[in-house]
């Protein structure tokens, strides 16, 4: 690894936050070597990509949820001391309504090491969690009172992970899988 100049924006827009697209898959759900790691190259960024497109057991890929614009704000915090840092990953995403289907991964997400990944603003796919450091997604919910307020669920990804990660590859769907 070889630093490099890090310079400022040259007119260039740097847009906050994530669009309304989170994906979601369980590390249960990735081949055996299908869950890539980052590339092994060495061109400046390369140790902070993920190396192709994750595969899928069949049937299965990420699932999508929707988020409220405005909901979320990714962070990783450095955590630990001198010779033993770290990263923790925090983040929430809103997502509306009473549906059935959001009760029922509501349940069954929180308990599940999971990969997520969101697109910024200028179209950047990021990643957090990985093989051993998959991410966790407990819920609050709530019907808000009759004058108003948020409807729905609340999804709290939380996890380690050193620093940001970058994805390149496709985007499988579950949706669109083909069964075994």
């Amino acid at each position: 690894m070889d630093f490099v100049d890090l310079l400022p924006p040259a007119g260039e827009d740097n847009p906050a936050g994530i669009t309304s697209e989170v994906y979601v898959a369980p590390l249960l759900w990735f081949l055996a070597a299908g869950l890539k790691g980052v590339k092994t190259t060495t061109e400046p960024g390369d140790s902070v990509t993920i190396d192709g497109t994750h595969e899928f057991k069949a049937g299965l890929g990420f699932v999508e949820c929707y988020a409220t614009q405005d909901s979320s704000e990714p962070k990783i915090t450095t955590i630990g001391e001198i010779d033993g840092y770290g990263g923790q990953v925090e983040f929430e995403f809103f997502h509306p309504g009473v549906k059935k289907e959001a009760a029922e991964f509501a349940r069954w997400i929180r308990n599940t090491p999971c990969v997520v990944i969101t697109r910024t603003q200028d179209g950047k796919l990021l990643q957090w969690g990985t093989k051993g450091l998959g991410m966790s997604i407990p819920s609050d919910f709530s019907l808000a009172k009759l004058s108003g307020g948020r409807r729905g669920y609340t999804f709290k990804v939380t996890g380690y992970q050193a620093g940001l990660l970058y994805y390149e590859g496709d985007i499988t769907l579950k949706r669109d899988a083909v069964g075994a």
